[in-house]
């Protein structure tokens, strides 16, 4: 190993011997072997090539490397090996002389162990002690459940339904409700609080049952604080999934069904029409004075009877009625999601107070008609004063609502809707 005096001066490659032997014109390299008459020889040179070159001994410079480790410990994942090759790399950058394997190994050992408890302590410490109790209590089975409240914690729901919604809302507030994130964890670097948490995210129960000293709730603290992350973030992707595959497209796909269920009656009403349409505006001969209303009629009549063009006229009225002010071109799609209320009705109050919602300054409006949505909604016939102070909100806020908003700017984004519409409720 570089960086460290031989055992046996003498156990030295003969290839290197006669090499440097050669450099020095010594004749005869065998009288190597006569280097270890003199028992005080190799220490002396020892000492002079230690002074010549700059080296110290590891005895003078061990409470660097020990401080070296352990910051290693503190701020990295250093596995005992990685920790054991960098402290010799350090011990040779310093001009250290490396001592013997087993001495190295056995302090990188121990600062290990001493750093690691450390940073076990570091977390538990300021955790109060009901949080403590809590989380050593979700490794446990509760009675009705085939696993333990951990196991149901760490496993996301993925049944892309308004019960699975419910799930995953109930999961992340029993997660949130736990209070770790509350807990002042500055003291100990992220990335440790992520090695932790790694290993309480895919070690059994029994397992981390099992562990030793402060690793046990240190372990579960750094789980759950991951779990605070990661749960919203799953029930807001099983929302996201749930808006846009079971209401959005399949409030479009029922709008269009209803849409080409009326193509056939309104293509005959068309032509009906068109044919008249074109009689009117057929061009008279030259010279010709222009015809009556009776003389229009009558022609019309060639083509299509005063009876079958109005009963054209009220078919289209029917099919196709003309734009208002409160037409933004998706009342079908609006009416077919009235239909879908019951999915999202039994979650929304849990999504409003569940997730910690947050907005920038533009979207503060926008938040708090968020959370006005249960009152709204336990209304028994919500109307325009449930949203006095949000008129200036986007149109999908009001849709969430379930209330129309007086003079919307405009019809919106449709894929940007909340579209938690109440039965009952003008759409």
């Amino acid at each position: 190993m570089l960086g460290t005096f031989l055992e046996d001066p003498v156990d030295v490659p003969w290839a290197v011997v006669n090499y440097v032997a050669d450099q020095l014109g010594i004749d005869d390299p065998s009288c190597m072997k006569e280097y270890a008459e003199r028992a005080q020889t190799r220490w002396d040179h020892a000492g002079e090539i230690r002074e010549l070159l700059g080296f110290r001994e590891f005895t003078d410079a061990e409470d660097e490397i020990v401080a070296f480790v352990a910051s290693r410990v503190a701020k990295t994942r250093d596995s005992r090996r990685e920790l054991f090759d960098r402290a010799v790399l350090q011990l040779i950058e310093k001009r250290v002389l490396l001592p013997g394997i087993t001495t190295l190994a056995r302090l990188v050992r121990d600062v290990q162990r001493d750093g690691l408890e450390a940073i076990n302590v570091a977390v538990v410490a300021p955790t109060p002690l009901h949080t403590r109790r809590e989380l050593i209590g979700t490794l446990e089975v509760p009675d009705g459940r085939r696993v333990s409240t951990l196991e149901w914690m760490r496993t996301p729901v993925v049944k892309l339904t308004g019960k699975g919604m419910v799930d995953a809302l109930d999961r992340t507030s029993h997660v949130l409700g736990l209070g770790t994130g509350a807990v002042d964890l500055s003291a100990v670097a992220p990335v440790k609080l992520a090695e932790l948490a790694s290993y309480g995210l895919h070690a059994k129960a029994p397992k981390i049952k099992n562990l030793k000293g402060e690793r046990r709730v240190a372990t579960l603290v750094a789980t759950v604080r991951q779990l605070e992350r990661t749960s919203v973030d799953d029930a807001l992707l099983l929302f996201d999934l749930l808006m846009s595959t079971k209401l959005l497209s399949g409030a479009t796909r029922a709008s269009n069904k209803e849409k080409l269920k009326t193509f056939p009656k309104l293509k005959t009403a068309a032509v009906k029409m068109a044919a008249a349409w074109a009689i009117v505006l057929a061009e008279r001969p030259e010279g010709q004075a222009p015809a009556s209303v009776a003389e229009m009629m009558a022609a019309v009549e060639t083509v299509v009877s005063r009876q079958e063009l109005a009963a054209a006229v009220e078919s289209v009225r029917a099919l196709l009625p003309p734009p208002g002010d409160d037409d933004d071109g998706d009342t079908e799609w609006r009416a077919s999601l009235v239909d879908r209320y019951a999915t999202v009705r039994p979650f929304v109050e849990a999504l409003t107070s569940v997730i910690p919602w947050g907005a920038t300054e533009a979207g503060t409006e926008v938040l708090a008609a968020l959370r006005g949505l249960p009152k709204v909604i336990a209304a028994r016939k919500a109307g325009v004063e449930h949203i006095q102070g949000f008129e200036g909100t986007g149109d999908g806020v009001v849709a969430a609502a379930g209330v129309r908003q007086p003079e919307a700017g405009g019809p919106g984004d449709r894929p940007a809707r909340v579209p938690l519409l109440r039965p009952g409720v003008a759409a």
